[in-house]
């Protein structure tokens, strides 16, 4: 959710007035959503995305406690915060409540800055549990050299862009250039140095940038995946060649860097001049093109990123078709 945007309550209940009394407590710091029944709330869920949903015991068409533990079964919404809001005033009822899995019993009719504080208080602790577990993915998913994100948190990055329907983000696919020459030649552990030597330019210059959302991912080996602002796209890629430029001969003996190259035997075993290495970026810009899954975005970065590579030196190639 951009910062700023107001988190979305999904209220059901069938009487009115209850309804719109919650409404107005809730409107000044929430967009409410309603709902009349189980079958508009499971519509509604599937249609947008909800941060709390608050209902009545009793539905028309179903129990609620039926329906939470319905929704807590479910992989798409079991960290759903669900609050009963009920004029249900019975300790077995209440039990029941936190029993389906509900994080809130409160009794009608209600006092509006209590429920508030609660409902707060709530969707607070949410975020909290929600940052916690991105945390331990991306602690369990981290590259072992970089200690950057891998694969799954990377899928799930992108994925979320496309379900946000994020027009202002732009994804950068980086590969190192001449790295298994650069491997063969100076060893494992001096290839280790150079990649965490470019994850590092990478992430120096995001936060150079104030790209302080900026998401950077380790796919493995020396590919990198970068999802930033769009508006940022063009100067922190270019910075991003120049700080590679400038610092990867630091990784060279000082005769092949003079040099600019590194004589290595080829797959045929001969013997030729290796360029230095250098970092190819193949990007999408999401402002300019829609896109349909994360593996459109893979593909279009996949296919710019080996246009880059028939260039010289470190650069980069934007996919520019399909304009808004």
């Amino acid at each position: 959710m951009p910062r700023g945007e107001k988190k979305r309550i999904l209220l059901a209940d069938a009487d009115l007035l209850s309804a719109a009394t919650t409404i107005g407590a809730l409107k000044d710091d929430y967009h409410v959503v309603t709902a009349k029944s189980a079958a508009d709330i499971l519509k509604q869920l599937k249609k947008q995305q909800i941060d709390m949903l608050i209902m009545e015991t009793k539905l028309p068409d179903m129990d609620g406690f039926e329906l939470c533990r319905k929704l807590k079964s479910e992989p798409q919404t079991k960290a759903l915060p669900v609050v009963f809001l009920t004029s249900v005033n019975k300790v077995a009822a209440e039990e029941q409540g936190f029993a389906a899995g509900a994080v809130e019993y409160i009794v009608k009719p209600f006092n509006a800055p209590t429920v508030k504080a609660r409902i707060r208080n709530q969707l607070k602790l949410s975020d909290a549990i929600a940052e916690l577990q991105r945390l331990n993915q991306l602690a369990l998913d981290a590259n072992p050299n970089t200690g950057l994100p891998g694969n799954t948190c990377i899928i799930c990055e992108l994925q979320r862009l496309v379900d946000g329907n994020n027009q202002s983000a732009a994804v950068i696919y980086a590969d190192l250039d001449h790295f298994k020459v650069y491997n063969d030649t100076y060893g494992f552990a001096k290839g280790d140095d150079v990649i965490n030597f470019t994850a590092n330019v990478i992430r120096v210059t995001l936060q150079s940038h104030g790209c302080s959302e900026a998401f950077l991912g380790h796919i493995g080996g020396d590919d990198f995946v970068v999802i930033l602002p769009a508006e940022k796209l063009a100067v922190v890629s270019d910075e991003i060649i120049r700080r590679i430029e400038q610092g990867i001969g630091e990784f060279y003996s000082e005769d092949d860097r003079a040099k600019g190259f590194v004589v290595a035997t080829d797959r045929e075993g001969k013997k030729r001049k290796h360029p230095l290495v250098s970092l190819s970026m193949g990007a999408i810009d999401l402002s300019k093109r829609n896109v349909l899954s994360a593996m459109e975005i893979a593909d279009v970065c996949t296919e710019t990123k080996k246009l880059a590579k028939q260039r010289a030196g470190s650069n980069i190639v934007v996919d520019k078709r399909r304009p808004r």
